[in-house]
């Protein structure tokens, strides 16, 4: 039996938003920056899209705005592909963003590049190349919004932050809510996705989860690649909401 893409998508945002409290927040943030920063975008790059959780958002704030989202993950293109076919603002695009010319095709002059919970999957030298990229993709004084995991510099409340987030999951999972884990797990399991599971372990082959630098690594990195006024502007324990401005 065939789980629907659209439930796919429900529960997709359910279990997200367990392990993002403010998940909401962050986004209406993003989009805060954004139109003070750029104005009302013409053009979004909505990186590592998943099955399209800011482009939804993007268009839900900006009706006029043009959206291409990319991302490498079979099942995660298809309900992203699905949920927007036959509108003309968005284009769905498969695109390694560890490969250095993962740019390649991709126009432009994008006044906006935004990502939420994804740059953490890259080793640092992959992520320089993604930085790298959006500050070619943007139009000086265009906005990238990185909402993602950086850590409090300060060991004991980091820590602490650590363990509060850990206490939240535990007794949210306790009522048998999804995990993230368990959702993947399940969508792939779908017959209507057989074969899929292999092709994203091979596009993940090198990606390792664990990248957890603080908001000063990126804001040097973003700065080494382009970037202006980069800073978090927004914060709940070890996750940060970090903008920079294109130069």
């Amino acid at each position: 039996m065939t789980t629907s893409r659209e439930e796919l998508r429900a529960s997709w945002e359910d279990q997200q938003n367990v392990h993002e409290p403010e998940r909401e927040l962050r986004f209406q943030l993003m989009l805060d920056y954004v139109g003070q920063l750029a104005g009302t975008p013409s053009r979004v790059l909505d990186l590592a899209c998943g099955p399209g959780s800011i482009t939804r958002r993007v268009l839900d704030r900006f009706a006029s705005t043009e959206v291409v989202a990319v991302d490498i993950d079979p099942l995660l293109l298809d309900l992203a592909r699905d949920a927007f076919a036959g509108d003309s603002r968005v284009q769905v695009v498969a695109r390694q963003l560890a490969d250095p010319d993962w740019t390649q095709g991709l126009d432009g002059g994008f006044d906006a590049v935004l990502t939420a919970t994804a740059m953490h999957w890259f080793p640092p030298s992959a992520l320089a190349g993604v930085y790298a990229g959006v500050a070619r993709l943007l139009r000086p004084g265009g906005v990238f919004a990185n909402a993602d995991h950086a850590p409090i510099a300060e060991p004991v409340l980091r820590n602490v932050a650590d363990k509060l987030h850990d206490e939240h999951l535990r007794s949210t999972f306790a009522t048998g809510t999804e995990s993230c884990d368990e959702w993947y797990e399940r969508a792939y399991a779908d017959p209507q996705y057989a074969g899929l599971w292999e092709q994203r372990q091979q596009a993940f082959a090198h990606w390792s989860g664990d990248l957890l630098q603080r908001e000063g690594w990126h804001v040097d990195l973003l700065g080494r690649n382009g970037f202006e006024r980069a800073g978090a502007v927004w914060r709940r324990g070890n996750d940060a909401l970090i903008v920079a401005v294109r130069a």
